[in-house]
Order: structure tokens, then C-alpha cells, then sequence
């Protein structure tokens, strides 16, 4: 009984979340995260040193930034932003990360807010939400850290699957998101990366829809659209009448290419 009554602070601090200091309006922080987020990418874009950006979101204040993100597209286009620039830094600078796969994306080699984050950790831990990564969105991580329960964004949302780049030659391309503009941007994004990656062929005579392996390995995600056949109506990508087609995945096409910017 005297073990748990000595954990149990321990056991709280960690279940509890970064606070920004007592009267600070998020407003207060300059650029707001998310210009800054959005200055990360257009440097990357245009071939500008970026260095100075990285240090400013690393040096961040965590209970700051997350009073900063107050709204959930903002912490929808920070995020996404800041997962795509970090993986075209580190990825144009050190292509050789790639060549272990695994290892990239587990390994926290860029900070935010003071803490090194790895790409698996900004995906799922963060934008997805919380879940799992080997869970195809039907279990949840049990142990979060303190940073991710600070900035993990409840609910999820299945399109960012069509937004996030990780440096693969089948990811979508790299858009520069904007919160006012978010919902416009990312349906925008979804309906393009599908259009060129999905196709109805016949096979014995019926029809069969070929489509990213996206849906596979995250089918949990799409019930936040009822489910994938309901996401696929949603986007145009089938009619209706054929929300029950069957599906095949294609093969991802996982060659290193960087520098896939949406036009």
C-alpha cells in the first residue's frame, strides 16, 4: 500500500498535460505557430536555408504552443505541416536515413516544443489522434507520453492520410495548410491524390475498384465518414449505386523522392 501511495504523484505527472503559465493569451506567441509552420515549408519549397525556423519550433514553450493551437485546424495544419517539413528536411539533407525505413520513421531526430519527436510519433501519436500504429485505427496507444496527450488530436481525421508526406514516391504531395483555408485545402487534396490513384477495371466480368493501400492499413480511421466505401462516395471516387464495389490495393510504391509539392 505505501509503493502505490509514493507512485501515485509519479503516476499523475506523467497522465498530465503541458499548461501554458497563468494569464498568457495564445496570441501572445510570434509568428503564431502556425505562420511559422507555414514559413518551415515555403523556405523548403523555394530552397532556402531554414535552420533559423527549426530552432524556433524547437524552442518553443509546450504549454505555449498548445494554448497557441486552440482551434482544431490549427492544430490540424500545424501539425501536418510540421510532420511534412520535417521529413523533407531531414530526408534532402540525409537521404541515406531512408535506406532503413523502420528506423527513420522510430527515431525522434526533430524537436518541437523541446521535445525530439520521430515521424511515427507526430503521425500517430498527434494528428491521428493517439492510435496505435499497428492497431489500422482500432486500438488506441495505452501509454502516451505527456507531450503526446498535450497536443494529440482527439477524433482524428481520416484525410490526413492524403496530406502527410513521408518521403515515398506514392505520398501525396506537400500542401502549405492554412487554418482558415484547412477543410477547402485538404478536400481539395483528397479528391486530387485519388483521382490519379484510383481505377474501376473488370476481372471476370465484374468491376473492381484498384485503389491506395491507405484504406487497408488504416480502415479504422474512415468511420469518422461512416467507413471507407461511404469516404469513396464522399470523394467521388465511385457512385453511389456502387458503394459496395469490391476493392484491390495497389502496391506501394515506396522509392525516396523528395521535393512532391502540390501545384
Amino acid at each position: 500500500m505505501s509503493r502505490i501511495f509514493y507512485l501515485l504523484p509519479l503516476l499523475l505527472l506523467a497522465c498530465g498535460r503541458y499548461q501554458a503559465p497563468a494569464g498568457f493569451a495564445g496570441g501572445e506567441l510570434q509568428p503564431s505557430p502556425n505562420a511559422l509552420s507555414q514559413q518551415f515549408l515555403e523556405g523548403l519549397r523555394d530552397g532556402r536555408e531554414v535552420t533559423d525556423i527549426v530552432d524556433q519550433l524547437a524552442a518553443y514553450d509546450p504549454g505555449k504552443l498548445s494554448a497557441a493551437l486552440d482551434s482544431r485546424n490549427e492544430q490540424l495544419a500545424f501539425w501536418i505541416n510540421v510532420y511534412n517539413g520535417m521529413v523533407q528536411y531531414l530526408l534532402t539533407r540525409n537521404p541515406e536515413l531512408y535506406d532503413d525505413r523502420a528506423d527513420f520513421f522510430d527515431t525522434p531526430r526533430f524537436t518541437v516544443a523541446g521535445q525530439p519527436l520521430s515521424p511515427n510519433e507526430i503521425e500517430h501519436g498527434i494528428i491521428r489522434g493517439g492510435e496505435n500504429r499497428f492497431g489500422l485505427g482500432f486500438i488506441p496507444q495505452f501509454f502516451p507520453s505527456k507531450f503526446e496527450r498535450t497536443f494529440r488530436i482527439r477524433g482524428g481525421d481520416s484525410r490526413i492520410h492524403f496530406a502527410l508526406n513521408c518521403g515515398a514516391s506514392d505520398c501525396p504531395p506537400v500542401a502549405i495548410y492554412a487554418p482558415d483555408t484547412f477543410d477547402e485545402q485538404i478536400n481539395t487534396r483528397v479528391r486530387s491524390y485519388l483521382a490519379t490513384h484510383s481505377a474501376i477495371r473488370e476481372e471476370d466480368g465484374e468491376p473492381v475498384l484498384v485503389t491506395s493501400p491507405l484504406f487497408s492499413w488504416f480502415r479504422g480511421d474512415f468511420r469518422d465518414h461512416d467507413g471507407v466505401d461511404d469516404f469513396l462516395v464522399n470523394y467521388g471516387v465511385v457512385e453511389p449505386t456502387r458503394k459496395n464495389i469490391r476493392r484491390e490495393y495497389k502496391d506501394y510504391d515506396w522509392t525516396l523522392e523528395t521535393g512532391i509539392w502540390a501545384e
